[in-house]
């Protein structure tokens, strides 16, 4: 993994590779200088939305964009935005916490990681959840495969203080990101 890593890592260079014995993630929302909650709009689609209202029980009205009571829905894959105030998502709370953690948004679950498959030309590959599985039991097994699974975290989070992660939970982390980033596409 770390030559895969080393074959990739300067096209990533807010990132930083993630192995088994490295610590697991915590999110330490009082620390964050990362600011995504600031910088970043969410788009957010129909499942979102309603895991989102079930989860809060409030209404879709409390957190996307709208205007004149009518959710404001945009041309793309996922047409909704979450809705900012003041500069900020709307559910970032005074503590710099998510009001909404519980049903967040995929983009906010998929934060601070990704999930890229690098071939041995150093070429990144598809990663779909069925081959980041395949070459995840590939590794596991000890055979060659013609790509390399590879977690990655964000620079800038400072929420990496957890237990270090074992294999089983770190590619439980990898499983879980690759399906969170295939839902986002």
């Amino acid at each position: 993994m770390r030559a895969a890593w080393g074959r990739v890592a300067t096209r990533y260079p807010g990132y930083a590779l993630v192995l088994p014995g490295d610590p697991g993630f915590i999110c330490q929302a009082q620390e964050c200088k990362a600011h995504c909650c600031h910088a970043f709009s969410v788009s957010l689609g129909e499942a979102e939305v309603h895991r989102m209202a079930a989860a809060s029980g409030f209404p879709w009205s409390r957190f996307l964009e709208s205007e004149g009571g009518e959710a404001l829905a945009l041309p793309l894959v996922k047409p909704y935005l979450l809705a900012r105030e003041d500069g900020h998502c709307a559910l970032l709370q005074g503590d710099m916490s998510c009001g909404q953690y519980g049903g967040r948004p995929d983009a906010c679950r998929l934060y601070p990681h990704q999930v890229l498959l690098v071939g041995s030309d150093g070429e990144s590959a598809s990663s779909t959840p069925e081959a980041v599985g395949a070459a995840l039991v590939a590794l596991f097994e000890g055979r060659e495969s013609d790509t390399v699974p590879l977690l990655l975290r964000h620079g800038e989070c400072p929420g990496f203080t957890g237990a270090p992660m074992t294999v089983g939970t770190w590619s439980a982390q990898v499983a879980e990101v690759a399906q969170m980033q295939d839902s986002l596409q």
